[in-house]
C-alpha cells in the first residue's frame, strides 16, 4: 500500500500548488455505492455489500480544499423465512426478515480544481469517521411485506478512516439565460470514485449468524479489522 499513499500525496500536492484561484463553492452529492471487505473482513464476511451514499462539502474562496460529511448505508446480506404468529396462533404465519447492515459517517477532506466549470475534475479525498455494524429483525405481513414490527438485536461502532479519489465530469452548466431565470445550480458532474476505508475491530453478525435452538436464540458473532474498499458511482451538484 505505499505506493499509493505516494500517489495520493502527490496528487494532492499538485492540486495544492498548480490551480488558480476561485470563489467559494457548495457541492452536494448521493451515489450507488458497492463495498468490498478486504483482509480479515474478506476472510469473515466473504462477500459484498451494496448500498447509497450521500455528501456535502463546502470549498473555501481561493483555495482547492473542501471540507464536509460523508454518510451512507450498505447492505451485506438478509435472510427471509415464514414462522407462525405464535405457538397459540399457529395456523397465522408471517415473514421474519433478518438484514445485515453498515451505516458509516465520515468527515471529508477534499482536495479538488477550485474551478467548477472545468469539465474534468479530478480529486483526492481523506476521510475519518465511524462505521456503525447493526442486524435488524422485521416482521411483515405475509404475501403483502407490509412492515408490523421492527426491531435492532445485534449492533457495534468502530473507528474508520481512509482515503479515496475520482474524477467529476460535466454534464450540465448553468447559462446566461439560466442566471436570468434564478437556476441556483451552477453545474451537474458525473461523480466515480475509489475509496479504501481502515476500519478498527468490530463485531458484526452476517448471513447464518443466528440460530434458534429449543426456542432460544444463539448469535454466532464475527470479530474483525473492518477495512472496506468502496467503488462509487453517482452525480454532485455544485452552486
Amino acid at each position: 500500500m505505499k505506493i499509493v499513499h505516494i500517489i495520493f500525496c502527490c496528487l494532492m500536492a499538485g492540486l495544492v500548488c498548480t490551480t488558480p484561484l476561485y470563489g467559494q463553492e457548495l457541492q452536494a452529492g448521493v451515489d450507488f455505492q458497492v463495498g468490498l471487505p478486504q483482509g480479515e473482513f474478506k476472510d469473515q464476511l466473504d462477500r459484498g455489500g451494496i448500498g447509497v451514499g450521500f455528501m456535502g462539502g463546502y470549498r473555501f474562496k481561493g483555495s482547492p480544499l473542501m471540507v464536509g460529511l460523508d454518510m451512507g448505508f450498505m447492505n451485506f446480506g438478509s435472510e427471509k423465512r415464514t414462522e407462525p404468529l405464535s405457538t397459540t396462533i399457529p395456523d397465522i404465519t408471517v415473514e421474519v426478515v433478518n438484514e445485515y447492515n453498515l451505516f458509516h459517517g465520515d468527515i471529508l477532506l477534499r482536495f479538488i480544481p477550485p474551478n467548477p466549470e472545468t469539465i474534468i475534475r479530478p480529486f483526492v479525498d481523506g476521510l475519518v469517521g465511524l462505521n456503525y455494524f447493526f442486524t435488524q429483525t422485521t416482521l411483515q405481513e405475509r404475501g403483502t411485506a407490509a412492515e408490523v414490527l421492527r426491531d435492532t438485536n445485534f449492533e457495534d461502532t468502530s473507528l474508520n478512516y481512509g482515503f479515496g479519489g475520482g474524477i467529476q465530469i460535466r454534464i450540465y452548466r448553468r447559462g446566461e439565460t439560466d442566471k436570468e431565470e434564478k437556476i441556483s445550480a451552477r453545474s451537474v458532474s458525473l461523480n466515480l470514485m475509489g475509496r479504501y476505508m481502515y476500519g478498527r475491530e468490530a463485531e458484526y453478525l452476517q448471513e447464518g449468524s443466528i440460530r434458534r435452538e429449543n426456542g432460544e436464540v444463539f448469535f454466532d458473532v464475527n470479530r474483525s479489522y473492518t477495512n472496506l474498499f468502496y467503488i462509487k458511482l453517482g452525480a454532485v451538484i455544485n452552486f
